[in-house]
């Protein structure tokens, strides 16, 4: 039997990033208490296969191949998550992208760039067009980012990454 803490029946959470990792755990937790969920990805098979496990909960699931560091990527996310699921409640912008394995004094501009668009605006586009939607709502909602101890203990090649995902 799934552990609920709290029943999330009749609400609709949305994350990005949400068809692997951390985001597929989030997503599956929320399901199990009652949520119907929309995931964000930009890996239609791994959106799919998602789908298919967060299905199991019987609960909605809208999946949508989503670029966050686009914010026409994410306006029509957005459009298509309301169209499916009605409304969302809250929005966990946990995507985001690493470039490892790269010293940093070797690290190419357009990598630094790469990582910056999709953990820094990504999360901007998303929050702020979820926060949009639940001012439109008119009934509150929530709005989480996802940060790492990456940002206060850094790792060798992944300073990057750590610059991103502040608290």
């Amino acid at each position: 039997m799934p552990f609920t803490p709290f029943d999330l029946t009749g609400k609709v959470a949305l994350i990005t990033g949400g068809n692997g990792g951390i985001g597929l755990g989030m997503a599956e937790g929320l399901a199990q208490a009652g949520a119907d969920v929309a995931i964000w990805g930009t890996n239609a098979q791994k959106n799919a296969a998602a789908a298919e496990r967060l299905a199991q909960h019987g609960r909605k699931v809208h999946t949508a191949i989503c670029d966050v560091s686009n914010e026409s990527s994410v306006a029509a996310a957005m459009d298509g998550t309301l169209a499916a699921l009605g409304r969302i409640d809250g929005c966990f912008a946990n995507a985001g992208v690493s470039a490892r394995g790269t010293r940093f004094e070797e690290m190419g501009t357009d990598d630094w760039h790469r990582v910056l668009r999709v953990n820094l605006d990504g999360a901007f586009f998303t929050l702020r067009a979820a926060a949009r939607q639940l001012l439109a709502q008119g009934n509150g909602g929530v709005l989480v980012g996802t940060a790492s101890v990456a940002a206060i203990e850094g790792a060798a090649r992944n300073e990057h990454y750590a610059a991103t995902r502040v608290d």
